[in-house]
């Protein structure tokens, strides 16, 4: 039986997810934009999924203003291992972060061709709340989601 753990967010487990490959090859592009990505160390706000003492995703939130936070996820190809568990945990956790946090809005960016991330934040209860023309690092287009807690 695999041993899931939840451990505070490190940089190095997004470089170590990085190394040992993403969930999707459209993301490997991405992740060669260093300095643009959005992988926090943020205190509390941040996490990572281990099965077996390996990184098999991370996420956080990062508060834009009062109520309101960025959501971000990078997973490695781990989680295709165990991802209706990884998933739900991601979800739970997610959920924990912004009751405490009392996040009402959270909103996301998922690259527009990243069918697997737009089903993903779908079933966290993310909506598309419209295209963003140009907004990537390499001006490629994404998708603004948002889960609103009304």
């Amino acid at each position: 039986m695999d041993k899931f753990e939840i451990v505070p967010y490190d940089p190095q487990h997004g470089e170590d997810m990085i190394a040992y490959g993403l969930n999707d090859k459209l993301m490997d592009h991405d992740a060669t934009f260093k300095d643009n990505r959005i992988d926090f160390k943020t205190p509390a706000l941040s996490y990572t999924l281990l099965c077996n003492g390996e990184c098999v995703c991370s996420g956080g939130i990062i508060p834009l203003w009062n109520g309101n936070a960025q959501g971000w996820v990078i997973s490695s190809k781990r989680i295709f291992k165990n991802r209706i568990r990884a998933s739900r945990l991601i979800k739970k956790r997610t959920d924990i972060l912004c009751a405490a946090n009392k996040i009402w809005r959270l909103q996301t960016s998922v690259k527009a061709n990243f069918t697997t991330g737009m089903r993903f934040a779908e079933f966290l209860g993310f909506k598309n709340e419209g295209l963003m023309r140009g907004y990537g690092p390499d001006k490629s287009d994404y998708y603004l989601m948002a889960k609103v807690y009304l």
